[in-house]
């Protein structure tokens, strides 16, 4: 009899193709919640993580437990059990390479070049904001910028007869406009490309989800992101896997750069953005961004969410599956300020003149926390210098308001270096504290090398620099006697997160080059240790063989509970697979791999990315031949997306160790990633970190919650915001009914349910029962359901500002994951 094919449970990392290629470096980037955004040359690919179905597994584990612990005394059922057990591991082998893998669904390939944006995406900012659309009644003055899908037909022809009229104005309703004061760009020829991008701190978005700034050739930099429409939800594509988002309902929220003007801003002007940055996360719905324009002048531009509710649209039918929850957008310029270095602009027919200009130039550090006030440094990127300029946020930021920010005056701290194009900072997210002075670190591109840098954000010595030329601090070439020459240049750069219990000198990097062939060795950098198998072993002696240990793996040792993730086998057996010879057989001869003496291909990297906490890497590159120009057009091109990770590999106890030592073994965490660097993460990124990073336990998930067993192992602000909540609907608990019989309700967990068997489910948020279909949103991290807003508040109408306050735009109340609709 044939044994059925076994249930894939977990979603392996494997390579992804792309039908394009970046012409950009750092092309790559992780989210705050694992979601992964690919540049191409016009174009942008967005992943979404698909994440399993872990009380399902625990479930059906438990009745395998419960059904071998009553067939315990009977010989042939055990015989059965082995045997099935044996052949799953066969089909499971056969069929491994026929499975999904990880952002395998629920992509989405965006066009960003063309059309060019038009500006009536801002005029609900005006709006919100009470004032007039600098645009109204100018569509035509300024060459019917492109249009959008709800602004496409505002400026077209009244007149339906007259069809060269309007195929003139369809000719010129794409036409770029122009922008800045390069000879390109400020005349509209840009092609458009793909110039960098960025996720936003966690929060923002609809249902609190990051959105992703695009940065185009034009000088424009648009925002992408979830609208008010109804999200598509994408149904389990395979037994054991959650419900997962479809980016069907991303558009262009707003723009800054070619004639998107925002408020705070001079109606006069169209500049063209450079460079951009998002500051650290500050709370939820709130985060500031800075850009740079073609002159130098850095712009802080306060973003905020809130949400309004239209009540009209439901009229008490809680089963609408309209939305009536509307986001809108608080975005207005609050500073500016012009970054400029000591060193003089210079002249290209200068004999000493050295190419310089970064799209990456600006940057922001972490905060610093002084009482209600916050602090930290924007780096920004000169003709050979790297200023930092300190900016403050005095006293708390309320919520709808515009921050009081501060910019000093002049730079904190400044340095001056050799730099090449495309120069960046990247910062430490930590700030140290020594001798009462507060500093954070980070690590400078030059384009060639790097340089460590530290910065006093309290407490520092004052600083000045006079205006000066490059030849007097010598940073017009570069030192050969400090750095080796190289003419492989840096593509992209990663800085981990500290041990501290023992910091390192310098800041934890890892960089790469752009080239990778065989004759440059330099094309990976990095001073972080890992301990792991050394990349020649495997001429050495073969996996699995007697001497072979875990302790050799990558994958650490199982946290808490080993028992009760049995479930892993699935994707361990597969990592196994993938990177070891069969341990079965241990006699096999190692052969070793003829090197060749022509290598007909090179590898160009274009970007290095770290998942939120740095337990996973990707990285996106392309094959090129060595032996022959490439020949094709656009269609001919191809990128791969590669990825890193840490398989999880439980560790087999020594036969002579007892009981309460393995149980001590198996609750050791992962030293790759601490339980400091794990807490400011999110739910969802959590959970990413315990599948491909090597992480701890995810509270809520597939660690007990807080209510469960009295103890709080979560993040401190889930299980203080699950508190109020409880709290909070106590009274309604207390006194809700069965709806079918008039009984008094009583929950048991998950489910609730009357003293005449009536079951419901029951709301991860509040605790109350579910007792009507369409009134919840479903968790993308944990699969459990909670009411609408709407529908508490008609529990309580007493309460409702507070329970809006809470609810309106809060999270999952079992694990503090993001709703998907």
């Amino acid at each position: 009899m044939s044994q059925p094919t076994p249930k894939q449970k977990f979603l392996p990392l494997r390579e992804i193709t792309l039908n394009s290629r970046p012409l950009i470096k750092r092309a790559i980037k992780f989210s705050c919640d694992g979601e992964l955004a690919v540049a191409a040359d016009d174009s942008v690919h967005v992943f979404v993580p698909e994440y399993p179905d872990i009380s399902k597994q625990k479930e059906e584990k438990e009745a395998r437990r419960k059904a071998a612990a009553a067939s315990r005394n009977d010989p042939h059922y055990e015989g059965e059990l082995s045997s099935e057990d044996e052949n799953d591991n066969d089909d499971y082998t056969f069929c491994r390479n026929k499975k999904r893998a990880q952002y395998s669904e629920g992509s989405k390939h965006m066009p960003v070049s063309y059309p060019p944006l038009d500006p009536g995406i801002n005029k609900e900012l005006f709006v919100t904001a009470g004032l007039p659309f600098p645009y109204d009644g100018a569509g035509n003055a300024y060459g019917q910028g492109a249009a959008s899908d709800d602004e496409a037909d505002l400026d077209s022809s009244d007149s339906d007869d007259d069809n060269d009229n309007d195929e003139a104005a369809a000719s010129n309703s794409n036409r770029p406009f122009g922008a800045g004061y390069g000879p390109i760009t400020g005349v509209g020829s840009s092609m458009n490309h793909v110039v960098t991008m960025d996720w936003s701190p966690s929060g923002l978005g609809m249902n609190r989800r990051p959105i992703l700034a695009i940065l185009t050739g034009a000088g424009t930099l648009a925002m992408y992101g979830d609208g008010n429409s109804v999200t598509n939800i994408l149904p389990r594509a395979n037994e054991g896997m959650l419900q997962h988002r479809e980016l069907v309902s991303w558009m262009v929220l707003w723009g800054v750069g070619e004639r998107l003007i925002l408020p705070g801003q001079q109606t006069e002007i169209s500049e063209y953005i450079r460079g951009f940055a998002w500051a650290r996360e500050i709370a939820p719905g709130q985060a500031l961004l800075a850009t740079i324009n073609d002159v130098g002048e850095v712009a802080i531009i306060s973003v905020q969410t809130i949400f309004t509710m239209d009540e009209s649209k439901t009229k008490g039918n809680f089963m609408s599956t309209e939305p009536i929850e509307s986001l809108v957008w608080l975005v207005k310029e609050i500073a500016r300020f012009k970054a400029v270095g000591p060193h003089p602009k210079g002249s290209r027919w200068d004999e000493d003149f050295v190419p310089c200009g970064t799209s990456f130039g600006i940057n922001f550090s972490p905060w610093l926390q002084t009482g209600d006030s916050r602090s930290c440094v924007l780096s920004f990127v000169d003709r050979n210098y790297v200023g930092f300029r300190k900016i403050t946020i005095d006293g708390l930021w309320a919520r709808g308001e515009s921050p009081n920010l501060k910019v000093d005056e002049e730079d904190l701290y400044g340095n001056c270096l050799h730099l090449s194009t495309d120069a960046f900072v990247e910062f430490e997210d930590v700030v140290w504290t020594r001798g009462g002075i507060n500093y954070c670190r980070g690590i400078v591109s030059t384009g060639f090398h790097i340089k460590p840098f530290e910065v006093a954000l309290f407490g520092g010595a004052p600083y000045h620099q006079e205006s000066h030329t490059p030849k007097v601090c010598g940073t017009t070439y570069s030192d050969e006697t400090i750095d080796e020459p190289t003419e492989n240049p840096i593509v992209d750069l990663v800085v981990h997160a500290p041990d501290f219990n023992n910091p390192p000198a310098i800041p934890l990097y890892t960089l790469i080059r752009m080239s990778a062939n065989v004759n440059n060795l330099n094309f990976w950098e990095s001073n972080r240790v890992e301990i792991g198998v050394p990349a020649d072993l495997h001429l050495k002696r073969g996996y699995g063989g007697e001497s072979d240990s875990d302790n050799d793996s990558m994958g650490g040792v199982e946290p808490a509970d080993g028992e009760d993730l049995e479930y892993l086998d699935d994707y361990e057996n597969e990592a196994e697979a993938d990177n070891t010879i069969d341990e079965n057989d241990n006699t096999a001869d190692v052969v070793i791999p003829e090197i060749p003496e022509i290598h007909p291909y090179r590898l160009r990297l274009h970007g290095l990315a770290a998942s939120p906490g740095g337990g996973a890497t990707a990285v996106i590159s392309s094959h090129h031949s060595t032996q022959h120009p490439e020949r094709g057009g656009w269609h001919t091109v191809r990128s791969v997306v590669s990825f890193g990770y840490r398989p999880r590999r439980r560790q087999h106890a020594d036969d002579n160790t007892g009981p309460q030592q393995q149980q001590q073994q198996q609750q050791l965490p992962d030293p790759s990633i601490p339980h400091a660097h794990v807490e400011p993460l999110t739910t969802e990124a959590r959970l990413f970190e315990w599948l491909y990073g090597g992480g701890p336990l995810v509270p809520g998930i597939n660690m007990p919650s807080r209510e469960e067993d009295g103890q709080d192992r979560g993040p401190a602000a889930m299980a203080a915001q699950l508190e109020r909540l409880r709290a909070l609907f106590r009274p309604a608990i207390e006194q809700q009914t069965c709806d079918l019989c008039g009984s008094r309700m009583e929950c048991r967990g998950a489910v609730s349910g009357c003293a005449k068997g009536h079951f419901f489910g029951t709301c991860a948020t509040s605790g109350l029962a579910v007792q009507m279909p369409g009134i919840t949103r479903s968790c993308g991290a944990c699969g459990l359901r909670t009411m609408r807003a709407e529908v508490l508040v008609a529990k309580m109408p007493d309460r409702r500002a507070e329970i809006m306050r809470e609810v309106g735009e809060g999270v999952c109340g079992g694990c503090g994951g993001k709703f998907l609709n």
